[in-house]
């Protein structure tokens, strides 16, 4: 695997050459350090590029009028925040670090450019948009119809394949440095419930957590325990005509 993020999770919806490679690495020519809790991009501001995160934890929210919070999307190294956004006169949700983040800020131009002169990076990049939407799916799925415990276990089960995909020789980081404050407000819950399906977790040693975050210790059985199947981030794709 290569060690630029982008080009790490682009390499699994097509083939890139050295060439390709080198013009995924030219985006990034502007990159910045954002601390835990800073907004990368603020709910209803205009959108001038493209944010790809290039390491750290990230997630995209909506505040309702009541102040609670809703995590509609968490974010890892190699994700392109709304590719296509700039198309949009403001944003219609936010998006802020959960640990502290490198971010490149990339030219929309840039990446059309890229998708026009390059089939495999066009290809490539409408791999990604399909994952993205797949992955809100099966969120839909498993907010709506799964029992606390499953959610969390699905959950965390596709956080810790996501991060085999971006993580250096494919090897996984079983550790998901969220709170359970932060989980609750991706699935739904209230963090007391989520406290509660983490001591069933942890008394079945399927998971160990600590301050700020928890460590997968079994990952069949949480996979198991959520009904888990990871196909929908990585799909096969009919591939890009020469």
């Amino acid at each position: 695997m290569n060690d630029h993020p982008l080009i790490t999770r682009l390499q699994y919806g097509c083939r890139l050459d050295d060439r390709e490679r080198q013009a995924l690495r030219d985006l990034c020519t502007d990159v910045r350090d954002v601390a835990r809790g800073v907004n990368i991009v603020r709910d209803g501001e205009k959108a001038d590029h493209v944010n790809l995160i290039m390491s750290g934890w990230a997630a995209r929210y909506k505040v309702l009028p009541d102040g609670a919070r809703q995590i509609t999307a968490l974010l890892l190294p190699g994700d392109l925040c709304d590719l296509r956004c700039t198309m949009l006169a403001r944003i219609d949700q936010g998006i802020t670090a959960l640990t502290p983040t490198r971010v490149a800020y990339i030219v929309p131009q840039a990446i059309n450019q890229l998708e026009h002169t390059s089939a495999q990076i066009g290809h490539a990049m409408a791999w990604c948009s399909l994952v993205e939407h797949a992955t809100l799916r099966a969120w839909i799925v498993n907010m709506g119809r799964r029992r606390a415990v499953e959610r969390v276990a699905h959950l965390l089960s596709e956080l810790a394949e996501r991060m085999a995909m971006v993580a250096p020789n494919g090897m996984a980081s079983h550790f998901v440095p969220l709170t359970q404050e932060e989980i609750a407000d991706a699935l739904g819950l209230t963090p007391v419930h989520v406290n509660r399906v983490a001591q069933e977790l942890r008394g079945q040693a399927v998971i160990s957590s600590k301050r700020g975050g928890f460590t997968i210790l079994d990952l069949p059985a949480l996979q198991a325990m959520g009904g888990f199947n990871g196909g929908y981030l990585n799909p096969h794709m009919i591939p890009a005509a020469a």
